[in-house]
């Protein structure tokens, strides 16, 4: 996955200071900015000498657009609170929002309890009311810290073909001539589909914690989740083809600021293709012939809009196959062609960009071409052991999901915290590519989701999504409302 969706920071200068806080809003004013998220990093149990990131969501609550409003966080209540950060906010039209990100700005002591406030102030406070999150937090002694993470260090390996940032003491430095070899082989293979005779400076970046499906880009990095065959059901050859993928799709079609042009179900499709499947090696067409059959198939109309907040496994599938189907329509010339035939002009959407495109190069319209392709995907015959697999592979990252939006939102694909890896290995900082949240109830809901992934690798599939179904239901009933994870099919 293209790291451009996790989340950057934004500029924001932390300002350290001791002073009072502003008055509570009047009871009457109206409230007009909210915050709409407040969340605290590194995840799971702090402990003293953490470097603190802070990360404040406010969205315009109003009916007009906000100019000058400001957000803050504080430590402490009342008329000696400190400021820890803070930042003016853009204009907010009205329904909008804005993330404000501040990275390791505040090196948290000394041990026991202590109170952050988030604090949206409008610009014209005596006439509009702002808003408020409090939390209270605890930092555990310094001495508390988990030995393997006192221990670990940034390291760095070269191989072939890239350079490998891994910590100390973790599986990755174990396993790190696999590794190596795993992404040499890899690189060779998507530099020759691609046609690209040099190779490109890559660093990647091995972290112990488990973030979105396991696999990011960003820039000249791939970041990557190791180990990862024993908590997901993927490959980590494919998912390092498809990262790889990502970082040299620019430089394959020669234009820079191609991800600028190209529509995130292309830029996908285009890695899911090259790496021969999604999270695993898998035949994209009867793969998609296999979703036509079970009735999940999403129109593409609808589908290119707003990709990522479709069925993540269907939507990636659907797009890899598609550039399988034009490929095997015109050839890998024409193809490139295609895409760079793409250009965005001012206000188009993802379709309409797409749509251009298809009529320029292959002279059919999305409805066109997807009519002709649905037809030849109808004619082949149901794959018993594709469906099967295909409804399970669903089920499981949907109830991964699931996990990762209840227990551990900071692992969430669409608002990963992915802070400057460089910047952590100057701060000698760990603690945010090593910790993850304590939470029984997460643990437990992270159990039956193992459960469910070591009982398909033993070919039980129908028992795996028995066990899935049980706990998405359960998770649906606790919370009074039901998503993806209870009705993945």
């Amino acid at each position: 996955m293209r790291g451009e969706h996790a989340l950057a920071p934004l500029p924001a200068t932390p300002t350290p200071s001791l002073a009072s806080p502003l008055a509570p809003p009047t009871p009457f004013l109206r409230k007009t900015l909210t915050i709409a998220d407040f969340r605290v990093h590194p995840d799971g149990p702090l402990y003293e000498g953490d470097r603190l990131s802070f990360e404040v969501e406010v969205r315009n609550a109003g009916s007009l657009p906000l100019n000058g409003a400001r957000v803050e966080i504080r430590r402490g209540n009342g008329l000696e609170s400190e400021i820890l950060a803070e930042a003016l906010l853009p204009e907010l039209a009205p329904g909008a929002s804005h993330r404000t990100v501040w990275t390791w700005v505040w090196e948290a002591r000394p041990a026991g309890s202590f109170t952050l406030i988030a604090m949206a102030h409008p610009p014209e406070e005596g006439l509009q009311a702002g808003d408020s999150v409090t939390r209270t937090l605890f930092l555990r002694p310094e001495g508390m810290l988990p030995e393997a993470e006192r221990q670990a260090r940034w390291a760095q390996a070269e191989s072939r073909c890239c350079s490998h940032i891994y910590l100390t003491g973790t599986a990755a430095e174990r396993d790190l001539p696999q590794l190596m070899a795993w992404a040499d082989e890899a690189e060779a293979v998507v530099r020759a589909r691609l046609g690209i005779p040099a190779r490109l400076s890559t660093h990647i970046v091995w972290i112990p914690r488990l973030l979105g499906q396991g696999g990011f880009t960003v820039g000249d990095s791939l970041i990557l989740t190791y180990p990862l065959s024993d908590r997901l059901p993927a490959d980590l050859p494919t998912i390092l083809r498809h990262e790889l993928t990502h970082r040299m799709t620019c430089v394959w079609l020669e234009r820079e600021d191609c991800l600028v042009h190209l529509p995130s179900f292309i830029i996908e499709g285009i890695a899911v293709f090259v790496a021969g499947g999604h999270y695993r090696p898998e035949p994209l067409t009867p793969r998609a012939a296999a979703l036509l059959h079970t009735g999940q198939w999403i129109p593409l109309d609808r589908l290119v809009e707003g990709f990522y907040t479709h069925p993540h496994e269907i939507g990636y599938l659907e797009a890899g196959a598609f550039i399988e189907e034009l490929v095997r329509e015109g050839g890998w010339p024409r193809f490139r062609a295609f895409l760079r035939a793409m250009e965005r002009r001012p206000g188009e959407t993802d379709r309409e960009v797409l749509d251009r495109a298809l009529r320029a190069v292959y002279h059919q319209s999305i409805q066109g071409i997807e009519a002709r392709w649905v037809e030849r995907l109808q004619r082949l015959p149901a794959d018993p052991d594709q469906i099967a697999d295909l409804q399970f592979t669903v089920a499981f990252y949907e109830a991964l999901r699931a996990y990762q939006r209840t227990y551990d939102p900071s692992a969430y694909f669409l608002g990963a915290w992915l802070p400057d890896w460089r910047e952590a290995v100057r701060e000698r900082i760990v603690a945010d590519f090593m910790r993850e949240p304590e939470d029984l109830e997460g643990k437990w809901f992270w159990q039956r989701l193992q459960d469910a992934r070591r009982r398909a690798a033993t070919g039980d599939v129908q028992g795996a999504r028995e066990i899935l179904r049980a706990l998405c239901e359960r998770w649906a009933k606790e919370r009074g409302f039901s998503d993806r994870c209870s009705n993945p099919e």
